[in-house]
């Protein structure tokens, strides 16, 4: 039976109502892919420069209001944001528990290499002023005897093998370095992370900072130990456990 006949056998009436419904059912289609916003991924730009040993005169590194994302072994953006739960020791007595939130609103911008680098607002064993490559973190420290020189001192990243062993320095202390690749998941009340890295810097008899880091996210457990004024035993100060995150 032809299609021709079959329509033949639909009243008109019920045919205009179809054709009708059919028309509705068209634009409504085409109005809500209209009215649907088109949503966008901001590039994020990944970070690749090794500025170890370079130095700077104060007067080329600039206040910079970063916008965009940069991607690396720390995802930074203004829109980023950690959360940690603290607990704060007084030389190894408990003291309290308290939540404080890490994020990265201030910038400087050295105009010799255009680098961007990154402020935090607390410590949880990154450097204080930082840039992180798709590798390494490096710090913007400040230059002993010459305050008007900033210098770069590349911190923890990733490494080949499994540990290794380096020289490293606190702001007022030497210290040794050491890093290991965890090889079993890390379990935290956030979930569990794997291939997580463990950096430890330690001056003896002075400080000591353990960093649990799972690259692409950011430190997820931090302790840090450190002698009381005019003694020479580390006692705990701090432990501070990542409980929620933001990454645009």
């Amino acid at each position: 039976m032809s299609l021709h006949s079959d329509l033949k056998r639909i009243p008109l009436k019920k045919i205009i109502v179809l054709l009708f419904i059919g028309s509705l059912f068209s634009l409504a289609c085409r109005k809500g892919d209209f009215l649907q916003p088109k949503t966008e991924t901001e590039p994020c730009e990944l970070q690749t420069a090794n500025p170890a040993g370079l130095s700077y005169h104060t007067d080329s590194i600039l206040a910079f209001n970063c916008t965009q994302k940069h991607c690396g072994i720390l995802p930074l953006s203004n829109k980023n944001y950690w959360i940690y739960q603290d607990s704060i020791f007084l030389d190894g007595i408990f003291i309290k528990v308290q939540f404080d939130t890490l994020r990265y609103l201030t910038n400087k911008k050295t105009l010799p290499d255009g680098l961007v680098w990154w402020e935090g607002n607390i410590s949880v064993g990154l450097p204080d002023i930082l840039y992180a490559n798709d590798s390494s973190f490096f710090e913007l420290a400040d230059r002993v005897f010459a305050p008007d020189f900033k210098d770069v001192k590349k911190g923890f990243g990733l490494f080949p093998g499994d540990s290794l062993r380096y020289l490293t320095s606190f702001e007022d202390a030497a210290a040794l370095g050491r890093s290991l690749k965890l090889g079993d998941p890390l379990e935290t009340t956030l979930g569990t992370f794997d291939d997580c890295l463990y950096f430890e810097k330690n001056a003896r008899n002075y400080r000591k900072d353990q960093v649990y880091f799972k690259p692409g996210i950011g430190v997820i457990k931090y302790i840090m130990e450190k002698a009381p004024i005019g003694e020479r035993v580390i006692k705990l100060q701090q432990v501070s456990n990542l409980v929620a995150f933001h990454i645009e």
